[in-house]
């Protein structure tokens, strides 16, 4: 096989092998580049699923280190001096959300519902109302069409 193909090239004018060798290196080139441009788009892609795992990871930590923390005294002592749905209303009111239902149930605990909210700010409240000693017996989240979400759940102080 390999005298045929040496004896077909030395057929070939100069001209012709010339013409033979630019396509076969052309041939090259576009294999190469279908084989190639997969291959980095893959790492691409498993660049920004890294990148993106590590920020989860680094905001995950924050939260459980947020969660791990005990209320301070004073804060603890100001949700002790308020009413609870009082206390829940105020703090919701705070940073943009409404209480669509807030419903004291004895001294310690209240139900709660939140028609719509941007599920960063509802899960960062809920956090923060944990860091201060409160505890979620029951939650529901509802993501909504419009990319909001809605919530119902019941709080109760901690130690209650």
């Amino acid at each position: 096989m390999m005298d045929g193909a040496k004896n077909w090239w030395i057929a070939l004018s100069r001209r012709e092998q010339w013409l033979v060798g630019i396509a076969g290196g052309l041939t090259l080139a576009v294999l190469a580049w279908a084989f190639a441009r997969p291959l980095y788009a893959a790492f691409v892609d498993l660049e920004v699923q890294h990148r993106a795992a590590v920020e989860r990871e680094g905001r995950v930590a924050a939260k459980v280190q947020l969660l791990a923390q005990r209320p301070a005294k004073a804060v603890a002592a100001a949700v002790d001096a308020v009413a609870i749905d009082q206390y829940l209303v105020q703090s919701a009111g705070e940073i943009g959300l409404t209480l669509d239902r807030n419903e004291a149930r004895g001294a310690h605990v209240a139900a709660i519902a939140i028609a719509t909210a941007k599920a960063p700010v509802l899960t960062d409240w809920l956090a923060s109302l944990e860091a201060q000693g409160f505890v979620v017996d029951q939650l529901t989240i509802t993501p909504a069409a419009d990319g909001t979400v809605g919530m119902t759940a019941e709080l109760r102080k901690d130690g209650q």
